[in-house]
């Protein structure tokens, strides 16, 4: 659910799993070094949002209350920024059901804590944010991915 087999449309999932060369060097990566990975984030544009497994499912992941309170410091550190809002939760639920997300392929091949960026901006510009926004982007989200870090370093096992 969530993807087309069009090569055309935006979702497209590809002939089969892992069909690019830069997915299967980045899975194998992944594969090899997994006992020695705690987190794994991946960044998207856009929509201001921080989000977490499942995408494909409705389902709450094992881990919820350290991963949910993870997202929450993360968007509240953001948006002490430049006040930009972000909206976290689990992707099914925040976004919208889809398959084939690399956070989920990490979750379930043991990497305990899995986050999607969707980063600015909610529409307006879209896929073509402006070269003024990139840096304060940058900035804001950096702060989030260390308050993630921090967190779990701190407060999850």
């Amino acid at each position: 659910e969530g993807a087309s087999m069009h090569p055309c449309d935006d979702t497209y999932c590809g002939p089969f799993p892992e069909s690019e060369p830069e997915v299967k060097a980045v899975a194998n990566f992944l594969r090899k070094h997994r006992k020695h990975i705690r987190a794994y984030l991946s960044f998207h544009a856009y929509a201001q949002m921080l989000l977490y497994p499942y995408s494909y499912k409705y389902a709450t992941i094992p881990n919820f209350n350290c991963v949910e309170s993870a997202a929450y410091k993360a968007v509240n550190a953001l948006q002490s920024v430049y006040g930009i809002r972000y909206r976290y939760g689990p992707a099914s639920r925040t976004l919208y059901v889809s398959s084939g997300s690399s956070m989920d392929w990490a979750y379930k091949n043991g990497i305990p804590y899995a986050f999607a960026f969707e980063l600015r901006d909610t529409g307006h510009f879209g896929f073509l944010l402006p070269e003024m926004l990139i840096k304060p982007t940058c900035t804001e989200t950096m702060l989030a991915v260390k308050n993630i870090t921090m967190h779990l370093l701190k407060k999850c096992p």
